[in-house]
């Protein structure tokens, strides 16, 4: 299996991506502090005041539309497949008094920032209510159904990529080639190391060849870093694994 393209959206509005908002009437693109938290509206952490905090609050009939929040992946690793860009679009929503702590404590939950203790003093906090998601990859462009969107869940292990790749590769280049090799039935490439890594599989290659790359899947979807630890070791060892 593979992550829905909700299930990616999701993970890169988690909130540990930087994004840019593009307000219509608000001069150039700022990056903005976001986070999506378990009910699936986005919310963007705001200096109250800001320049673009008043263009947020200014109305959609001066905003003459919706605003964008637009997330780049960044890879963990140098040659490392992207998941994309994500593009989301919908009305800002000023949320104030208790709407605005329990907002706050919500996107805590996800990505726990100082500045959230400041909300409605010197921060305010917006809901995006989203009417249009994309996510395009390369030439590919998927259309989303915000409600998919919302009822999609981030990739548990993203946060620890980056730490669970360089594991792999600091350790266990040698196994990864050799499951290469008996899984695809070919020589594994001389850069074999791990890529990407999601909650149904591993993607180990070359970082300079998108042709010398294998999708491993796990036998079942995992749901922490706990959960893969056990699942490594039969990955390593045995020719249980399914290529996609």
């Amino acid at each position: 299996m593979r992550p829905t393209a909700a299930e990616v959206a999701r993970t890169l509005a988690n909130g540990r991506l930087e994004g840019t908002a593009h307000v219509r009437g608000y001069p150039g693109r700022v990056k903005v502090r976001h986070a999506t938290p378990a009910d699936g509206h986005p919310l963007l952490l705001v200096g109250l005041g800001t320049d673009l905090a008043t263009a947020l609050t200014s109305g959609p009939a001066v905003r003459s539309g919706p605003m964008v929040l637009s997330v780049d992946d960044v890879p963990p690793l140098p040659g490392a497949p992207s998941r994309g860009r994500l593009w989301l679009t919908g009305e800002p929503v000023r949320l104030d008094g208790a709407r605005a702590r329990a907002a706050a404590d919500a996107y805590a939950q996800v990505s726990p920032l100082g500045d959230l203790l400041d909300v409605d003093h010197f921060q305010v906090l917006f809901r995006i209510d989203t009417s249009e998601v994309r996510l395009a990859n390369g030439r590919a462009l998927v259309e989303i159904d915000p409600a998919d969107f919302r009822a999609a869940a981030p990739d548990p292990l993203a946060a620890d990529e980056g730490r669970l790749l360089h594991g792999l590769n600091d350790h266990h280049l040698h196994q990864l080639a050799a499951l290469v090799e008996r899984v695809a039935h070919r020589p594994a490439p001389a850069d074999c190391r791990a890529l990407r890594i999601d909650r149904y599989g591993l993607v180990v290659g070359s970082a300079t060849g998108e042709h010398q790359r294998l999708r491993l899947g796990f036998e079942r979807p995992v749901g922490s870093v706990c959960e893969l630890n056990h699942l490594m070791h039969a990955l390593l060892t045995t020719s249980g694994v399914a290529a996609h």
